[in-house]
């Protein structure tokens, strides 16, 4: 279908074909698994454990191969209808699936599809909500948006995009009064605090060397406690990495 053309792969991006070995696998042998006779057994049926628990997070980093998504989620406050707008993409290269969810109405979760170099938009009305606003966003290659705010009056706003190693963030105000903002790195690195005018942009951006191109950024501003945009995922830039370093905290 359209769908599943624009968004699955063939899995051969799993496969790193740079490297060259040419000798054959090593592989356990099989001999145990012969059966004893010729006769139909029963098929297997596990015995669950006496005392169930939940798994527990294997230790150390693993390596990933580089994927070709290059996704952000821009939110937009449209004061004069009273809504809220997401615009999705997935990036130039692949196709991608996002999934909506909302902490404060119950006619969710939404999905929403992009292809290759394509967006598309949603949009919520705040009616439904009591004047406010809660949205998460989840994508590939554990790309997270989370949109928060406590009315529709036009304010500060904030854009992600994905640059070489690390993340440029564009903040925008778009309300009467200078905004001031603080940035909150998940990942361990200094707090940033900057100040927007009315009507005026400032791009800040975050290496991510010391975390692997990951990262979790979350946004919030002085005298607004409702408001709130987080903004955490990996940089896919063409080269190899790791798996999150948080899980191993977590």
């Amino acid at each position: 279908s359209p769908w599943r053309r624009a968004v699955c792969g063939d899995l051969t991006s799993a496969f790193d074909f740079s490297r060259k070995d040419s000798r054959p696998a090593g592989l356990p042998e099989t001999d145990a698994y012969e059966p004893p006779d010729r006769q139909r057994h029963p098929d297997y049926r596990p015995t669950p454990p006496a005392e169930a628990g939940m798994p527990r997070q294997e230790r150390g980093l693993r390596p990933t191969r580089p994927l070709r998504y290059a996704p952000h989620v821009d939110g937009h406050v449209d004061t004069a209808a009273g809504t809220f707008t997401l615009a999705f993409a997935s990036g130039a290269k692949a196709g991608g699936a996002f999934h909506v969810t909302s902490a404060n109405r119950t006619d969710g979760p939404w999905t929403y599809t992009t292809e290759a170099g394509r967006s598309i938009t949603g949009t919520w009305d705040s009616a439904a909500s009591n004047g406010s606003y809660d949205l998460t966003v989840h994508g590939p290659a554990g790309f997270f948006r989370a949109f928060r705010g406590g009315n529709m009056v036009a304010g500060p706003e904030v854009t992600a995009r994905h640059r070489g190693e690390g993340v440029e963030l564009t903040f925008t105000n778009a309300g009467r009064s200078a905004a001031r903002l603080r940035i909150a790195d998940g990942y361990g690195g200094r707090a940033v605090t900057v100040t927007v005018r009315p009507g005026a942009s400032v791009r800040r951006t975050f290496a991510l060397a010391a975390s692997r191109r990951w990262y979790d950024l979350t946004v919030t501003a002085e005298g607004d406690r409702a408001f709130l945009r987080r903004l955490a995922g990996h940089v896919e830039n063409g080269r190899p990495g790791v798996s999150d370093p948080a899980t191993l905290t977590a």
